[in-house]
């Protein structure tokens, strides 16, 4: 019997805020800016733009017909499937000039893997985090770990059952007038039934947690899944609170040279990094409300560092050589860099600055973990969320699995993991697991008629519908799950941008809609691989 979603009226016992929390050196939230005014002329349709409920079917319907069965590539395990198409395209200008159609493999065309799994089926093989309660159980610690088990890395979790992870970033609320009164309307109760409620809708799709920047701007925000969690210790949501702790430091310093994006990280060689990281990991500002909560996954750090581009001139060595205070303690640090690796100052080449960028990247990520352990060594790092060329860039991986738990990765650009070159090097180079924290497809069926959802931001690919989006999500999932050194994904993100959201950019890269409701094709689809991730793992497995 397969997953219905009706409006619930459950009102969870209320339970006083914490008092407020003053962030010392207050930065921007790292997702986004504050959003736009909004327009008080909008008028936004009565109603959801996705008016089904996710379909109650345990069987596919109305599936393209699929080309004739092939190996899948780019994996190494030799597993065949038939391959449908996919249109999408990276752009965000309209109208759309050109698609490319894409091979895409989706779980009822996966040759030899059988669907055994209902929502009821695995709710009784898990536990209250999605763990697995049949595989071999694993030392219980109380706190989230990982472990590599053969070939395969895990997340074990506090009751020592291994998990894969399987959760959303930004939960949070949308800010339009429309988001409001749908917001009052589904629960009357507020915060504390909105999060109940949303947390077993999100558990009878197979996700468990909620990832990067949830719950609205700023550090107590958080706190909201923290609440709910005290009071429904059987029905949690893991959590993985991002910060922004490196621009906090730069604000406590004053600095006016590398107080840019592009510089920033080169705050790292002052000399009192190692004590502000310290600092930071306790403090009511940082870490400190998160620190021994069983729920916790783990800590990032900080949002995509500029490690090396992103800048003029584009690698950050060709950057802080460039400065004009000769004096300055970063600039001294990088000549003396250069000199004891016999790079040149005025023409550094691109090893070199790849070089340079993953010792930045080292001193960054040893300051961090460092206070962490001393705050609460049984705490995982997760990093700092890698996005573009820092992601292949081999010194910057090898200095974060020298010091994070779980190299994050936000995987952009790419319809399929990179199993054979860049995800297999990430095993060799980190010898760490790693997590991908954000990904996404939007749709263009919701640009017409759907209350201004305009598609025109975003790294995620556009693609024509929402079921185009199911099916991305099932293809890129599969990658995943064939990978050993993968623990899992956060999908960006639980609720579409609205009229105000993303500095009035709005976006389709919800799991819910702007109504507070599940997009149908994405719970249905999303569903029949989360329920499925550990099958899928032991069908992979068995070719590693």
């Amino acid at each position: 019997m397969a997953l219905a979603i009706a409006v619930a009226t459950f009102v969870t016992t209320s339970c006083e805020e914490e008092g407020p929390i003053v962030n010392k050196h207050p930065q921007p939230d790292p997702e986004e800016q504050e959003p736009g005014e909004q327009d008080p002329d909008a008028v936004f349709p009565e109603g959801t733009y996705y008016p089904e409920e996710i379909p109650t079917l345990d069987e596919y319907v109305g599936l393209p017909t699929p080309g004739a069965e092939e190996v899948y590539k780019p994996s190494k395990l030799q597993n065949k499937y038939k391959p449908i198409r996919v249109d999408r395209t990276s752009s965000n200008s309209r109208p759309v000039s050109s698609w490319t159609s894409e091979k895409t493999r989706i779980l009822p065309y996966l040759t030899g893997f059988v669907r055994n799994e209902n929502i009821e089926t695995y709710k009784a093989k898990t536990n209250k985090y999605g763990s697995s309660t049949e595989f071999a159980k694993q030392t219980a610690t109380g706190r989230f770990y990982v472990t590599k088990i053969g070939e395969r890395w895990w997340l074990v979790d506090p009751e020592g059952y291994l998990h894969y992870e399987r959760s959303v970033c930004s939960f949070r609320k949308g800010s339009s007038a429309r988001n409001a009164a749908a917001f009052a309307a589904r629960f009357p109760g507020g915060d504390a039934e909105w999060v109940a409620t949303t947390q077993r809708e999100l558990a009878d799709i197979g996700f468990h947690g909620t990832g990067a920047f949830s719950t609205g701007s700023g550090i107590k925000g958080y706190q909201l899944v923290q609440a709910h969690n005290a009071v429904n210790p059987n029905a949690p949501l893991t959590l993985a609170p991002s910060f922004g702790l490196i621009g906090s430091f730069v604000s406590s310093i004053g600095d006016k040279v590398i107080n840019g994006e592009t510089l920033r990280v080169c705050a790292v060689f002052h000399p009192d990094w190692p004590t502000y990281c310290e600092t930071y990991a306790k403090a009511d500002y940082g870490f400190g409300p998160y620190l021994r909560d069983k729920n916790v996954l783990g800590i990032f750090s900080d949002n995509e560092i500029n490690f090396e581009s992103s800048g003029s001139p584009q690698y950050l060595l060709q950057r802080i050589l460039a400065v004009s205070d000769k004096s300055h303690f970063a600039y001294k640090a990088a000549v003396e860099w250069c000199s004891k690796n016999n790079v040149s100052t005025t023409s550094p080449n691109k090893t070199d600055c790849q070089r340079f960028a993953g010792h930045v990247a080292e001193l960054y990520y040893k300051g961090v973990k460092e206070g962490i352990q001393k705050a609460d060594p049984y705490m995982l790092y997760l990093g700092t969320r890698l996005h573009g060329s820092p992601k292949y860039n081999d010194y910057i991986i090898a200095a974060a699995g020298k010091w994070c738990d779980i190299i994050s990765i936000n995987y952009y650009s790419r319809w399929s993991p990179e199993l054979d070159s860049y995800v297999s090097k990430w095993a060799t180079l980190a010898n760490k697991p790693f997590l991908v924290t954000e990904f996404y497809t939007k749709g263009m069926d919701v640009e017409e008629g759907a209350g201004g959802i305009t598609n025109t931001s975003g790294a995620g690919f556009l693609v024509k519908t929402q079921r185009d989006r199911a099916y991305a999500y099932q293809h890129f999932t599969l990658g995943l799950l064939e990978a050993p050194n993968c623990v899992g994904w956060h999908w960006f993100k639980y609720q579409d941008d609205d009229g105000s959201d993303n500095s009035s950019k709005p976006a389709n890269k919800g799991i819910y809609d702007n109504y507070y409701k599940i997009i149908p094709d994405m719970g249905k689809y999303t569903r029949d691989i989360n329920i499925h991730v550990y099958d899928l793992i032991r069908f992979f497995d068995e070719k590693l």
